[in-house]
């Protein structure tokens, strides 16, 4: 249960514009989550569907004199003050799942297949160089490779030095480059492209010495799924460590998902489970388990259809 006091407009209401009289006419609300479950499907692609159902607040006006709203704002604030850090901890939290769940959404949506690890030599500990540095990596790819895209999520090592955890797709396992002869005649020029990726790295790095790891799917074991994990582990590392406000986390190249979709609203917690998983076609396989509320009023479904081999696995002709 919460209590808001809200404006006109539905925008909480501050403590100091209520007790000076600028905000008057204001209303309470008490908040519960007593509703209906609603149920919806979020379909990313590639064979990706994400289902959840939750149990959908309901409020109810209550009738509190002026001076009761004051006492409760006041206490409300009071409380705040002696738990602040704890309120600062919740508010990083919930950023940080905010940020887990959107980079695991893109890295479904684009179909993730392959990790590729940015790091340094030297003990390069610049936040803003390093995203100078990756935007830069992504610039000079993109020349021979334009359809490439990445989402990634930067980390402190142990020694202090950053390094960047990239998800990514399609990438070839070879460059074919056209030369010429001093004579005009054309000959291929094959190139591997971790090779070709860590050089264009470290001409970026210069000084700073970096190094590209590239971690393929093999045999289907690293779906996007889990590969979306990976990259979104970190996220939460990067929030409790970071400076206030800065960006966790960045993506080049790769298009926002799809909207997902309304399935309704059911009444029981049985029922969210059964609609959950009727939702699914026959192909669908459930990423790891479904994940249950203690108090049973949300659930969380994954599923995805068995990993085909991509069609972009062979090689790129470069000019």
């Amino acid at each position: 249960m919460a209590i808001a006091i809200l404006d006109w407009k539905g925008k909480p209401v501050k403590t100091s514009d209520f007790a000076s009289g600028r905000v008057r006419d204001v209303q309470v609300v008490e908040i519960k989550r007593t509703g209906a479950f609603a149920v919806r499907a979020h379909d990313l692609g590639n064979g990706h569907l994400e289902i959840t159902a939750s149990r959908q607040q309901v409020a109810t006006e209550l009738d509190w004199s002026a001076s009761r709203i004051l006492d409760h704002m006041e206490m409300v604030d009071r409380h705040r003050e002696l738990h602040e850090d704890e309120y600062r901890q919740k508010c990083i939290t919930v950023a940080a799942n905010r940020a887990k769940t959107r980079v695991r959404k893109l890295c479904k949506a684009m179909g993730a297949d392959t990790l590729l690890t940015l790091t340094y030599r030297s003990n390069m500990q610049d936040l803003a160089l390093c995203k100078k540095h990756l935007k830069e990596f992504v610039r000079r790819v993109t020349r021979e490779l334009p359809d490439f895209g990445l989402v990634a999520a930067f980390e402190y090592q142990d020694r202090g030095a950053l390094h960047v955890h990239a998800a990514t797709c399609r990438i070839p396992k070879f460059f074919h480059k056209v030369a010429y002869s001093k004579h005009g005649v054309p000959s291929l020029i094959r190139t591997k492209s971790y090779d070709l990726l860590r050089a264009i790295w470290r001409s970026v790095t210069k000084e700073h010495q970096g190094n590209v790891d590239v971690s393929r799917r093999k045999g289907g074991e690293r779906s996007p799924a889990r590969i979306a994990s990976y990259i979104a582990k970190y996220i939460s590392k990067g929030y409790a460590e970071g400076e206030k406000w800065s960006n966790r986390w960045t993506k080049f190249g790769v298009s926002d998902v799809p909207k997902p979709l309304d399935m309704g609203t059911v009444d029981r917690p049985l029922d969210m489970v059964s609609v959950a998983y009727s939702l699914l076609s026959s192909d669908h396989e459930v990423v790891g388990k479904p994940i249950y509320s203690h108090f049973g009023d949300w659930l969380y479904l994954a599923a995805e259809k068995p990993i085909k081999k991509p069609a972009f696995a062979g090689s790129v002709t470069v000019h």
